[in-house]
C-alpha cells in the first residue's frame, strides 16, 4: 500500500462536513486519495478540529442517576422544553455566572462564623465555672445574669441559624434567576413553536 498523503485542515473539515451529509467513507477516501482508515481517523478526531459550522466542536458525556435525570426532565418540562442538549448547552454557556462564588454571602458567613466562635467561647467559660465548683465539691448555682446570658446565647445561635437559612434561600433564588435567564431563549422558542 502506498504511503498516504497528509490532509490539509480544509480537507479535514470537508470530510467531517461531507460525512454529516451522508457521503460514504469509501467515496471520500477515493476522492481525497487516502485510506479509509485515514478518513475514520479524521472523523474520530473531528471533535478536536473545527466543525463544519465553526462551533460546538467538543462532546460532553456524563452519568447521572435515574432520579436526577427524572428531576432534570421534570424541570425542563415545567419550562416547556423538550431537548436536554439545548438546555445543557445554555447552562454550560452561563456557567461562569452560575458557578461564581457569592462574595457577599461568603463575607456574611465569615461574620456568622466569628459570632459562633464568640458563642462557643462564652459557653466554654460558663462550663468551666460550673466544673470548677463541682471539683471543689460546691453546688453549681447560676446567677440570674448567667442564666440570662445562656438564654441570650441560645437565642443568638437560633438567630444565626435563621440567617444562614435565609442566605441559602436567597442564593437559591439568585441561581434560579440565572438558570431562568439562561433558558429563556429556549423557553420562548418552545412557546412560539407551539403556536
Amino acid at each position: 500500500m502506498p504511503p498516504t498523503r497528509r490532509l490539509t485542515d480544509q480537507e479535514r473539515q470537508e470530510i467531517v462536513r461531507e460525512r454529516a451529509m451522508g457521503v460514504s467513507v469509501g467515496v471520500m477516501a477515493a476522492r481525497f486519495a487516502v485510506s479509509e482508515k485515514t478518513v475514520y481517523n479524521v472523523l474520530s478526531h473531528g471533535r478536536q478540529a473545527r466543525s463544519a459550522n465553526g462551533s460546538r466542536t467538543r462532546v460532553l458525556t456524563m452519568r447521572v442517576s435515574e432520579r436526577d435525570l427524572r428531576a432534570f426532565d421534570a424541570a425542563l418540562s415545567r419550562h416547556g422544553l423538550d431537548h436536554r442538549s439545548d438546555a445543557l448547552r445554555r447552562l454550560v454557556a452561563c456557567a461562569s455566572d452560575l458557578l461564581s462564588p457569592d462574595e457577599d454571602m461568603a463575607e456574611q458567613l465569615r461574620g456568622l462564623g466569628a459570632a459562633m466562635n464568640r458563642v462557643g467561647n462564652n459557653i466554654n467559660q460558663i462550663a468551666r465555672r460550673l466544673n470548677e465548683g463541682r471539683v471543689r465539691g460546691e453546688q453549681a448555682v447560676l446567677t440570674g445574669s448567667e442564666k440570662a446570658e445562656i438564654r441570650a446565647l441560645a437565642g443568638l445561635v437560633f438567630t444565626i441559624a435563621d440567617q444562614v437559612q435565609e442566605m441559602s434561600r436567597n442564593r437559591r433564588a439568585t441561581l434560579k434567576l440565572e438558570v431562568d435567564k439562561a433558558l429563556a431563549p429556549l423557553i420562548r422558542e418552545a412557546r412560539d413553536g407551539a403556536r
